[in-house]
């Protein structure tokens, strides 16, 4: 089933109504995509034009209204949000910011709280200055950081959402586990994305929205770029991080490949970096801290010589967004709960610009953690 059915929303929408109550916000503006798609299940990338801001008011007391430009009506008539109501856009000098005011004044309340996103790894979808004129014109009001109800809610992931989740992770998997027999040495990182990327849509993903290619002697020096032209040679070890996505909801995890002959050094990295993500597997459980899993994974870690961490943190939370809260790192004191999905991702740094990352996506169960992607080898597939 693509989407989820109504009582889905109906229960976001009651959950993060207990949290406004219990934190004293009286509505709730959201203009983000991630959000956005989360309390409307608009499915859509008509994000990628930036012209046209998208609202959605959540209040305490009353059903969520739909401020969206009039290119949108039909298509948000087609999601469960009865209350919708439009402007004529493009309009810059006015782009849906009376018509926000409208619907605020609509509900009848004349003090309280409003909150935005503008906390941790949240964005306003909007210009500041439009942003700043809903300020300046509801000076009754105090205007607040919505973000942390938002992601409390969302840190804990429904079956519906799981389900999905689940999906996509296998089906990248699948393509990983077959992806060594149509590779060789000599290919161009461009050509190995490819068929990756093919792969992905024959097996049932929609988009590979995020495919992070790279190749070094012996390991690389970054994991964030798209591939190029270059081809692999004798000595490589090529890296495939993917965010590819199934109805809206991501996997992330990374597969690393050796061409030829790899150094023993190389190899034994590979080996010590699969045993961190096996022991932060084994402890991960309800109660234990995000810094908990970082710091035991930092152990296996520091049994290498000369290893160092170098991308800032061992893991994060996966969903409707490639990474979500919380971050697996030190001062992370999140306390992992029952249907959470977070990656365990160690990195270690063995030489200057010698690089290897290890990634697996988990879900948190009742009593441990149930391994959604397929295990990566415990040693280094070689290439030929």
């Amino acid at each position: 089933m693509r989407g989820f059915p109504k009582e889905e929303f109906i229960n976001r929408i009651a959950k993060l109504r207990q949290l406004m109550e219990k934190n004293h916000v009286d509505a709730i503006i959201i203009t983000s995509p991630s959000n956005f798609r989360y309390f409307t299940g608009l499915d859509s990338y008509f994000w990628e034009s930036p012209t046209r801001p998208w609202f959605v008011l959540i209040p305490l007391l009353k059903d969520p209204i739909a401020i969206v430009p009039s290119i949108g009506l039909s298509s948000l008539e087609k999601t469960w949000i009865d209350n919708i109501v439009t402007w004529d856009s493009p309009n810059p000098e006015d782009e849906g910011i009376s018509t926000v005011l409208n619907a605020i004044h609509s509900l009848k309340i004349e003090k309280g709280n409003i909150g935005f996103e503008l906390g941790k790894e949240s964005f306003l979808r909007m210009k500041i200055n439009d942003f700043r004129k809903l300020e300046n014109q509801l000076q009754n009001f105090s205007i607040i950081d919505s973000s942390p109800l938002l992601w409390e809610l969302r840190l804990i992931k429904s079956q519906n959402e799981i389900d999905k989740i689940k999906d996509i992770i296998t089906i990248a998997s699948k393509t990983f586990d077959n992806l060594a027999s149509k590779i060789s040495l000599g290919m161009s990182e461009i050509e190995i994305a490819n068929i990756f990327k093919k792969d992905i849509i024959d097996n049932g993903g929609d988009h590979t929205l995020y495919l992070a290619c790279t190749s070094g002697n012996n390991g690389y020096d970054q994991i964030i770029c798209d591939p190029t032209d270059k081809k692999t040679s004798n000595g490589d070890v090529l890296v495939m991080d993917t965010g590819s996505t199934k109805d809206g909801y991501f996997c992330d995890f990374n597969r690393n490949y050796g061409f030829g002959e790899i150094a023993a050094e190389t190899e034994d990295c590979y080996r010590c970096l699969w045993q961190a993500t096996e022991r932060a597997i084994a402890i991960a459980k309800p109660g234990v801290f995000c810094s908990d899993l970082n710091d035991e994974m930092l152990k296996v870690l520091n049994q290498f010589k000369n290893s160092q961490n170098s991308v800032g943190r061992m893991g994060h939370g996966l969903g409707l967004q490639m990474t979500e809260p919380p971050s697996i790192m030190k001062n992370d004191n999140t306390t992992l709960e029952k249907n959470m999905v977070i990656t365990l991702e160690p990195s270690m740094e063995y030489k200057t610009g010698k690089m290897i990352v290890h990634e697996e996506n988990i879900l948190i169960t009742e009593n441990g953690c149930e391994l959604l992607t397929t295990r990566t080898p415990k040693s280094l597939p070689i290439i030929n």
